[in-house]
């Protein structure tokens, strides 16, 4: 005899915060992807995310894009999935993006300037 499982809201609730993770958690997952392999330098991480994202702003990278960007400076919640979403060289460039963010070799208005240029152009 087969017995079905009801699932209760506070259950689905549970699996779906274990895929949920905090914008630190994502950044680990990005980095474990990225880690093993070889990533060209990027001369200016920053601008060239805030170019990409204005380049074609309704692109779900460049959307994922905007909302690093600003889960650099605020924090967030992104979901396990997401990491998977990016190829190869959007995943380097966001490490080349933390790198940046974590060295603090840019102004916290440099950041700002990024986040709102980025904000403008949003869908």
């Amino acid at each position: 005899m087969i017995e079905l499982q009801e699932q209760t809201a506070g259950d689905k609730r549970r699996a779906q915060s274990i895929d949920s993770l905090s914008a630190e958690e994502f950044f680990e997952t990005l980095r474990s992807v990225v880690g093993f392999r070889e990533q060209p330098a990027i001369a200016d991480p920053l601008q060239h995310v805030v170019d990409q994202i204005c380049k074609d702003p309704a692109f779900a990278q460049s959307r994922l894009l905007s909302r690093i960007l600003i889960a650099l400076m605020t924090g967030g919640q992104f979901r396990r999935a997401e990491a998977a979403t990016l190829d190869s060289a959007t995943q380097s460039l966001v490490i080349a993006l933390l790198d940046l963010h974590r060295a603090g070799t840019r102004s916290h208005q440099d950041w700002n300037r990024a986040v709102e240029a980025a904000q403008a152009v949003s869908p």
